[in-house]
C-alpha cells in the first residue's frame, strides 16, 4: 500500500531554495555537512549546523545543473534557512532566490513508493519523514490536482501527519527539529551515520563533527521508548529512581500507549530499567533501543 500525505503551505516550516552561479558548488560544500559534489540529478542529504556542531536544520541539495542547485528543508522556514546561507555569504558569485512558493509537496510511503512513475516537471528525492523508504515529490503547485488524482487511480491512500509520524517512529529515524535540535549534536542522534561526511573538506561545525569522531563518543544519546496512556508533552523530564535521566522528544499516539524518542544521559543509564515521568514514579516507559 502507498499512503500519501499532501504538504498545502510550505511556506511556514518548509523552505525551496535556487543557488545559482560559478561559485553555488564550492559555497555550498563549505555549508553542508554531505559532499554535494554529486553527478547532475543527484540528491544529496545532510545538515546545516552552527559553528558548535548543532543541528540548526537538515535538509536535501540536488544538483540541477553544473552551477544550478535546489536547496530544501522541511525543518526551517525559508526565511530563516536563507538568512543562514547569507550570513556566510561573501565573495562568493552566487544567487540565491527563495522558490518556496513555487512549490508543493507530496510525501509518499508504503511499499512501492519508491517505484511509482515521478509526473513530468516534479522534482523527487529519498526522505525520512515517514521513516527510510519514503519519497518526497516537490509539485508544481498549479499541478498539485492533477498529481494527486493520478496518485489516488494508482491505488495511493492519503493519510495525515500523524499517519506519517507513527510510521517513521516505529523505524526508529529522528526527526530535526523535533528530536535532534539546536542543542543537540547530529551524534546524539546516530545521525553522522547518514548525514555527514568526514572526508570532503572543511564546512560550518566541521571541527566538532571530526573531534566527536575521534572521540568516538558522546555522553548523550537518543533512544526510542514505549509508554502508556496519552503521549506526554515535548520536553518533559524522565527518571529512573530518583534521578532524572533525560526527557521526552517528538511522541505518536499508537494503540493505548504512544511511541517516543527520548534523549537520555548515558551516564549511569539502566537500558533494561524502566523510565518513569516523576521522581520514584510508577516506571512504565520501556526503553526500546538506542537510535
Amino acid at each position: 500500500m502507498i499512503y500519501t500525505l499532501t504538504d498545502n503551505d510550505l511556506k511556514n516550516a518548509s523552505a525551496v531554495l535556487r543557488a545559482r552561479g560559478p561559485d553555488a558548488n564550492s559555497y555550498l560544500q563549505g555549508q553542508f555537512t554531505q559532499d554535494v559534489n554529486a553527478a547532475t540529478g543527484g540528491r544529496t542529504y545532510g545538515l546545516w549546523l552552527d559553528q558548535k556542531g548543532r543541528c540548526l536544520a537538515d535538509g536535501h541539495v540536488l544538483r540541477l545543473a553544473k552551477d544550478d542547485f535546489l536547496v530544501v528543508s522541511f525543518s526551517m522556514s525559508a526565511k530563516d534557512l536563507l538568512a543562514r546561507l547569507e550570513a556566510y555569504l561573501i565573495a562568493d558569485e552566487v544567487e540565491l532566490t527563495d522558490e518556496t512558493a513555487t512549490w508543493a509537496g507530496i510525501l509518499l510511503w508504503g511499499e512501492g513508493a519508491a517505484t511509482i512513475a515521478v509526473p513530468a516537471g516534479t522534482v523527487s528525492f529519498a526522505s525520512r519523514r515517514a521513516g527510510t523508504g519514503s519519497v518526497q515529490w516537490l509539485v508544481p503547485t498549479g499541478s498539485v490536482g492533477e498529481v494527486l488524482t493520478g496518485l489516488r487511480k494508482a491505488g495511493a491512500v492519503e493519510r495525515d501527519v500523524a499517519a506519517a509520524e507513527l510510521d517513521r517512529l516505529r523505524q526508529g529515524v529522528p526527526s530535526v527539529p523535533a528530536d535532534i535540535g539546536s542543542r543537540d549534536l547530529p551524534n546524539e542522534g546516530g545521525l553522522d551515520e547518514v548525514a555527514i561526511s568526514y572526508t570532503k573538506g572543511c564546512y560550518l561545525g566541521q571541527e566538532v563533527m571530526a573531534r566527536l569522531k575521534n572521540l568516538g563518543q558522546v555522553r548523550r544519546r537518543l533512544h526510542l521508548v514505549r509508554g502508556s496512556g496519552v503521549p506526554p508533552v515535548a520536553g518533559a523530564a524522565l527518571h529512573q529512581g530518583e534521578r532524572k535521566v533525560g526527557e521526552l522528544r517528538s511522541s505518536v499516539a499508537d494503540g493505548d500507549g504512544y511511541l517516543a524518542m527520548a534523549m537520555l544521559s548515558l551516564v549511569n543509564l539502566q537500558p533494561d530499567t524502566a523510565l518513569s515521568l516523576q521522581p520514584e514514579g510508577p516506571a512504565d516507559i520501556k526503553i526500546l533501543r538506542r537510535v
